[in-house]
């Protein structure tokens, strides 16, 4: 949207789609951003048709180089009742004369002038003050991270304009969507001495995740404005925000984007401890974010969900944010605060809360989600498997076992060998309200249980290891049993519901490896047949029966399948692009909408925020597909304690190249592939300490391979003695020991 002239009131079609963070107007007013500076004319944000070169990965990097950033625009300059004299544009910073705020009333008549930051940022806001009246009115600053849901309208966010014009909704619960806004906890207020003018006005409390913030005033007088700024709080530890330790890169501009925007929204959720936010407020009380999160190191960062809201640590969102911050920032300290907080929260008899405890908001969902269990034993082993760290592990083995036992008490109750979360009151969902026996959790334990036997053998508990992985198999048959449905050729939602087939039941059943190939294959299809919409995957098909089971864009399980269709054998020789397809159309929607700069906590049908102002459109379980091009596209995994043994394993796609750098505890993992029509090259250097296996793809053809230019696969067996292998899809070449190499493979 265009600067506003300064007498003209604001103007905001509702039905109009926002602008993205390349639409920001203005001047650029900080150099502290990294190379995807909002407000740029040139690079992969700002300039249409651009196209990826390799190696040139810095300029997708969305966080700031320092602590202090500045708006990069005016948005609007609305007089209202009031008066705004001379430009707006003094705000940004560096004008020869500021720019004078006039109220004649309360917040009701107060001007209002907003300020774009051209991506979402966080922490804490100074406006310079030059000069105000005698007697002046108090300075608020209302805080947006999307056009859409900036209260300016009477009618917004359920009335938040006639007590915070210009914010989104940050707590619960006044202005939860259709709870009206009866007082003002959005706004921050910044104190004005006017015998000490000039002056920068510090806010006293940090507000997590915002693009726009809105300067109003309330009660009679005028202030002078001549620079607004931020000190971004987010990842406190880091120097450098933007000094990636990985990254990835590819010939599609798009993805690119959408894996930087999956770090930066992980990045923008890593604060320090003592920034939670405690819930419920008093009725009257302002907003703020400066709580201890129990059990966590008061001397470093923990990941919270959002930095909106919650601002609280959740073992769901840990599974996909853990992963993105080894993958980008490698953040080790902050994931083991946020994992450690939480397993030092665990009941006597084995339960583990879902989240931190902080206020009793939390308190009251003690006991809700018995889901989140499975996420804390697939959280400690996936930390065990990228860092190594094996003394973490057994530090916290006596919590595993317990946590184990209390799921196995859960499923030892059925018969038929399920769990189900009926008798135990833990039946909360991300998604549907559903008590029974699901596939979608029994996958998720099945994996546990495999889990627990790989950890029981490195933590001197072999014993236990047997017991472990024959539990695994039995939950796996009775899964199959039970839950797949041969005629649909899809696993049902549960038991009790067998008539809809969700998205995440039958992504995580290829991904736990519950689903056959064939099973796979056919579940994936049911998926894309009848569960796709125009914005990506829904939850669950709209043909569904169950009028209590409805249809949303959920990106927790849309990550599941998006991996599960990368993971899927496929040795037809078809390309399938479906994963890539995905990821554009559900996350590329993301970015195309404000705050184009992070991802989401849901959508709706419509594809609009999924629960409205109280969405956080910065959600680090919403940052799947950052692993997923590291991992599955690129092809970089561990598959030993800190990639002591790792594999590289290129999904190619429609892509025609791909790079990046891994870090581990040895040192970075480099690799490259470019595909080609004679074949693909892959090369890969990585330290000492490490051993690989790496592999080109077949695209079902019969190809020969070369290992640093000798024949290490003549087509149909390994020959020269090499450890290579096919299963169809790929060739693969394992015992590769560290240093440079380079695999290639031949057509013909």
């Amino acid at each position: 949207m265009a600067l506003l002239g300064v007498l003209t009131p604001f103007v905001w079609d509702a039905s109009a789609t926002p602008p993205t963070a390349t639409a920001a107007t203005g001047t650029q007013s900080s150099s502290t951003f990294g190379a995807a500076a909002a407000g740029e004319q040139s690079g992969p944000w700002a300039e249409d048709g651009y196209r990826p070169r390799p190696g040139q990965w810095q300029p997708y990097v969305l966080a700031p180089t320092g602590r202090t950033v500045k708006p990069v625009s005016v948005l609007s300059a609305d007089p209202r009742g009031g008066e705004i004299k001379g430009d707006p544009k003094a705000a940004l910073g560096g004008g020869d004369s500021p720019v004078r705020l006039v109220s004649k009333g309360d917040r009701t008549l107060s001007p209002l002038l907003t300020l774009d930051f051209g991506k979402n940022v966080g922490g804490t806001v100074k406006v310079r003050v030059s000069g105000a009246s005698e007697t002046p009115p108090e300075l608020h600053v209302c805080f947006s991270e999307s056009q859409l849901y900036a209260a300016f309208d009477p009618e917004d966010n359920n009335g938040q304009a006639a007590h915070a014009p210009g914010c989104d909704t940050a707590n619960i619960w006044n202005g939860y969507p259709g709870v009206p806004y009866t007082y003002d906890n959005d706004s921050h207020t910044l104190e004005i001495d006017p015998a000490n003018l000039p002056a920068t006005l510090t806010d006293t409390q940090l507000r997590g995740a915002f693009r726009y913030a809105t300067l109003f005033l309330d009660g009679e007088g005028w202030v002078d404005v001549d620079g607004v700024s931020l000190d971004f709080g987010a990842v406190p530890k880091a120097e450098n925000p933007a000094a990636y330790d990985g990254w990835f890169l590819s010939s599609d501009n798009e993805l690119n984007k959408i894996w930087y925007a999956g770090a930066y929204t992980v990045q923008l959720n890593t604060w320090m401890s003592n920034t939670a936010k405690k819930w419920p407020y008093e009725p009257g009380e302002a907003d703020h974010a400066d709580a201890q999160v129990p059990h966590a190191d008061p001397n470093e960062a923990v990941i919270f969900d959002g930095g909106k809201r919650d601002r609280i640590v959740w073992q769901g969102d840990l599974a996909v944010q853990a992963p993105v911050a080894y993958l980008s920032t490698d953040d080790v300290p902050a994931v083991e605060n946020s994992l450690s907080s939480l397993a030092a929260q665990q009941l006597p008899d084995g339960y583990v809360p879902a989240a931190s405890l902080v206020g009793q908001h939390n308190q009251n969902e003690l006991r809700v989600y018995g889901e989140y269990v499975t996420w804390f034993i697939h959280n400690l082993y996936t930390h065990w498997l990228y860092t190594g760290d094996q003394e973490y592990v057994e530090r916290w083995w006596p919590q595993l076992t317990r946590a184990t036992a209390w799921l196995e008490g859960v499923r030892a109750d059925d018969p038929k060998g399920l769990i189900s979360f009926q008798e135990v009151g833990s039946c909360g969902h991300y998604g549907y309200s559903d008590c029974g026996h699901e596939t979608y959790i029994n996958a998720l334990y099945a994996r546990n249980l495999e889990q627990m036997a790989r950890l029981a053998r490195v933590t001197g508990h072999k014993a236990d290891a047997s017991g472990y992985a024959s539990r695994a198999a039995a939950v796996k048959d009775a899964i199959n049993e039970e839950l797949w449905d041969e005629e649909t050729g899809a696993y049902r939602l549960s038991r009790e519901i067998p008539g809809a087939y969700p998205q995440d039941a039958n992504a995580t059943a290829v991904l736990t490896g519950v689903a056959d190939d064939e099973q796979a294959t056919r579940a994936l299809d049911y998926l894309r047949r009848n569960s796709w919409g125009p914005y990506g995957a829904y939850t669950v098909s709209p043909s569904t029966p169950n009028a209590s089971i409805r249809p949303f864009y959920e990106p927790l399980p849309s990550w599941f399948e998006t991996s599960a269709r990368l993971e899927a054998t496929d040795s037809s020789g078809e390309v399938d692009n479906s994963a890539l397809d995905l990821m554009r159309t559900f996350w590329g929607h993301q970015l195309s909408q404000d705050p184009g700069s992070t991802f989401w906590e849901k959508a709706d049908p419509s594809g609009n925020p999924g629960i409205k102002q109280f969405t956080s459109l910065a959600h680090g379980w919403a940052s799947g597909p950052t692993v997923a091009l590291t991992t599955q596209v690129l092809g970089v995994q561990p598959t030993g304690p800190g990639y002591s043994s790792y594999a590289i394993v290129p999904n190619t796609g429609d892509l025609t190249w791909a790079q990046g750098e891994v870090p581990t505890p040895h040192g970075n993992i480099s690799a490259s592939w470019r595909a080609g029509r004679d074949g693909v090259v892959l090369k890969a250097t990585a330290p000492s300490g490490t051993v690989g296996r790496l592999a080109v793809p077949t695209r079902g053809e019969r190809v020969s391979v070369t290992l640093d230019g000798r024949t290490v696969w003549d087509g149909s067996r390994a020959v020269g003695g090499a450890r290579a292998s096919s299963d169809g899809e790929f060739v693969y070449v394992d015992a590769v020991g560290a240093g440079h190499h380079v695999l290639r493979s031949h057509l013909g």
